[in-house]
Order: structure tokens, then sequence, then C-alpha cells
């Protein structure tokens, strides 16, 4: 993790070199009056934080502030937005006493942060979320476990209400994504579910659904909250020339179809001959997903695709682009054979559970 560490007083140097030893992404900030020599990660600044701050705050996922807790809520507060975005804030007192997760204590790591920094200097982790002083599973960790994202957040906020309060709650994975949250024993109140049938002619209270298709949640008649894994590699193959908006157009109209969520795309792939294919380079920026590139030997060697074919064997050198692409990338099964939509081809694949992270 890209962390700042930030001290305002001479005792803090100390405690914030500790912390470089340990975390090999630290910078540490130390005001100019004390002479220290700046190096790679080591930096000076004139001495007021709130200044310092709006210099850095965009570029770190963490901050590790050595310095009162108040002063640390009143300069921040401006900069704290939206849990799914904010990067972790952790405070410590100068002596190395406690170790404090302040924000995002999930999504952003700072919990993890907090235990880490405590286990390095010997400081106290204090550690205030619901679900961690519990013991009991978190949505938003599972979401992070298993490298996804929580559908809808106020959904989240109700069935993480009903883990604190010690409601019964049950879990369905019909992914089968690995989160250590899940393996072994859970609390009495968290029960797992083969199925949302299951789930739905139980008396739990709240869910958690781990899947890539879309659903329909209103028949179970109590939140839901879904977790996206990202599992689902695209495999594209365009015309020259496509546009942007007809290939994400595409893309989109057959997940849609298929009853797939576009949040669970991880890759789109296609041949290496497009890696100077505007409309495809930019589609991939317009989804949010990177685009991979595979080279002739490797969609070749792709056994029993579905629809190979003669033009792009003839016009490429390949038996097929949106296949053989998607299976080669995903390492797993096609969902989705071949669809041509205009001058775009799409497929889609599911990553076996040990390639979704």
């Amino acid at each position: 993790m890209k962390l700042a560490v930030v001290t305002v007083t001479k005792q803090g140097i100390a405690l914030g070199e500790r912390i470089l030893a340990a975390e090999p992404e630290a910078v540490l900030y130390v005001p100019a009056k004390y002479g220290v020599e700046p190096n790679a990660r080591i930096r000076v600044f004139p001495g007021q934080l709130g200044p310092l701050l709006a210099e850095i705050y965009g570029a770190y996922e963490g901050f590790v502030f050595l310095m009162a807790t108040g002063i640390v809520v009143r300069t921040i507060a401006e900069y704290i937005k939206d849990k799914r975005y904010d990067p972790a804030v952790v405070v410590m007192d100068i002596t190395g006493r406690f170790a404090i997760s302040l924000v995002s204590g999930h999504l952003g790591g700072a919990n993890a942060l907090t235990r880490r920094l405590a286990a390095a200097t010997g400081a106290t982790p204090v550690i205030t979320t619901g679900t961690d002083v519990n013991e009991t599973i978190a949505p938003d960790v599972i979401a992070t476990e298993i490298g996804g994202e929580v559908e809808d957040f106020e959904v989240m906020k109700k069935v993480s209400a009903a883990l604190v309060d010690g409601d019964p709650v049950g879990v369905v994975d019909l992914t089968g994504v690995e989160a250590p949250s899940l393996a072994g024993p859970l609390k009495a109140n968290v029960q797992r579910f083969p199925s949302l049938e299951a789930l739905g002619e139980s008396p739990v209270v709240a869910g958690i659904v781990i899947t890539n298709r879309v659903l329909d949640l209103a028949p179970l008649r109590r939140p839901i909250v879904i977790l996206r894994p990202k599992n689902l590699v695209v495999g594209v193959g365009c015309n020259r020339g496509t546009t942007a908006s007809e290939i994400v157009e595409a893309v989109l109209r057959v997940l849609r179809d298929h009853g797939l969520s576009d949040k669970s795309v991880k890759t789109l792939a296609t041949v290496d001959a497009k890696r100077d294919e505007a409309g495809l380079v930019e589609a991939a920026a317009r989804l949010g997903v990177p685009l991979a590139f595979c080279d002739k030997a490797t969609l070749n060697a792709v056994p029993d695709v579905p629809n190979a074919s003669a033009a792009p064997l003839k016009f490429v050198g390949v038996q097929g682009v949106a296949e053989p692409a998607a299976l080669a990338v995903s390492g797993g099964r096609l969902l989705v054979e071949k669809v041509k939509a205009g001058n775009v081809t799409v497929a889609v694949a599911e990553c076996p559970s040990r390639r979704a992270r």
C-alpha cells in the first residue's frame, strides 16, 4: 500500500522511521524545522498540515498521522467523501502506544493497516467497526477478498446492521470464488445456503449473495446485498475502424441478454493485431477494465473452440478472436458463445475461482 506517514513533532520522527522499516511503500513527511535530510523515503514540508494534505491527498492509498486524533479529524474533514473511494486513515500517538483505524476500515484497508502497524511497533490496535468488534463477517470485506465490489451500499448497510445485531443472515455463493472470511465455521447467526430458493424459504432476515448474474431479488422480501466478483472475461473481435460506442453497446447488450452483470467483467480480451485499434482501446477505458492481448499462437492453441471461423484465419491468421481470447485469458469455461453484432463479435468466459482475484 502506498502510504504517507506524517508527523508534526520531533518525537514522531523515530516512530515514523519504524513504520518505514515495516511498510516498504511508505514515505515519511517531516517538518523542515527539524533539519532532517530528505531522501527517497523522507520528505520535508514547511510544517503546516493543511497545505501539505491539500498537496498530497490524492497521491496515496493510505495515510498514517502521528499526532492527536482531533487534529487529524479537523484537517481531513473536507476531503472525506465516500467509503468506496476514501483512502485508509490511521492515527497513532507519537509514543506509539495506540494505532487507531479512523477512516475506510474495510474497503480502504485501514483496519488491516492498523493491525500491521500495531504488530510492527507494539502499539495497541483500536478498531471500532461493528462487524470487527463482534467478530463476524462483513460484506465489504468479503468483496475485497474476492477482488470484487458491492452492488448496493445502502442495502449493505442494512445487512451489516443485521450482522452486528446478531440477527440470522444467510450467505449464498453462486460462483465458488473463495473468500477467507467464509472459510471455516461461521458465527451462529450466519448460515450458508446452496441456492437463493433455499435462502428464501429460511427465516433469515437478510442475505449476502456472491454472483455474476443479474437476479430478481424482489420475491425474497428482505435486504440482500449482492457482491460482484470480477470473474468474467469478454472476448471481443471487431472490424478495423469500429467505434468505441459500437463496441461498448455490443458488450453490454450481450451481457444483458445473457443475464450477466457488467460489474463482474474483469477484462476485455482480443488478438494482439488489435493493439492499435483506437475504438477497442477506448471501449475498455469506458468500461473501466483492462484490455488483454493474445498472440496468434495462443489463440490457435485453444482447444475445442465452438465457432472457429475461416474469415479470421484468412485475414488475421487465427481460428477466431472472441471465443479463443475469452477462453485463453480466463482459463475457464465459455458462458456465452460468439455473438455477432454489426462490426463486433463478443464472447464471454468465466474464470475458475482461483483466477477470479
